[in-house]
């Protein structure tokens, strides 16, 4: 086949078209990569601020258990009382929880699921996997306990309540 001055100017379209096309393909393998990147960081805190949430009504629900509240008051006795006191000088007190085997067994078992430590921060299907996993186990065991404690009944944002000791009111 010869070679004509025609042919450079008719391959001008396919060589447009070639360039045009590298030029977006790596423009958007750089732009999925920071997309991604991003995209991974905002749910991955989400679901660390989600196992944070549990973790801490973990620790709370502990300290509540009869048998550990009173060894924190018998440890503490004589440094200060475990009442806070509001701004007007009313004094309040976080109620006990019931005192039960079954319990005590579920706090431990979302403590363990909710501890931050212990948990796999890798990108990796497994592990990602596994935090998941933990995560949706921990949510389900903390209905568990609230059902069982009585605190579902509580205030739609989930805080405990507080006793006023002084007029036996409750708020949120």
């Amino acid at each position: 086949m010869e070679y004509t001055a025609f042919d450079e100017v008719l391959g001008l379209e396919e060589s447009f078209y070639k360039d045009g096309y590298d030029q977006g393909y790596s423009d958007g393998v750089s732009a999925g990569q920071i997309e991604g990147r991003t995209f991974g960081l905002e749910k991955g805190f989400e679901k660390y601020v989600a196992s944070g949430k549990l973790h801490g009504k973990a620790l709370i629900w502990a300290n509540r258990l009869p048998s550990i509240a009173s060894q924190a008051t018998q440890s503490t006795e004589g440094k200060h009382d475990n009442r806070g006191t509001q701004a007007t000088g009313q004094k309040y007190v976080i109620p006990k929880m019931p005192d039960s085997g079954r319990l005590v067994k579920h706090i431990k078992v979302l403590y363990a699921l909710a501890e931050s430590e212990s948990l796999s921060t890798e990108n990796t299907e497994d592990a990602v996997s596994d935090f998941d996993d933990r995560l949706n186990r921990a949510q389900a065991k903390a209905k568990v306990i609230e059902r069982l404690s009585g605190d579902a009944q509580g205030s739609a944002d989930g805080s405990t309540p507080v006793v006023n000791m002084e007029d036996g009111s409750m708020r949120m």
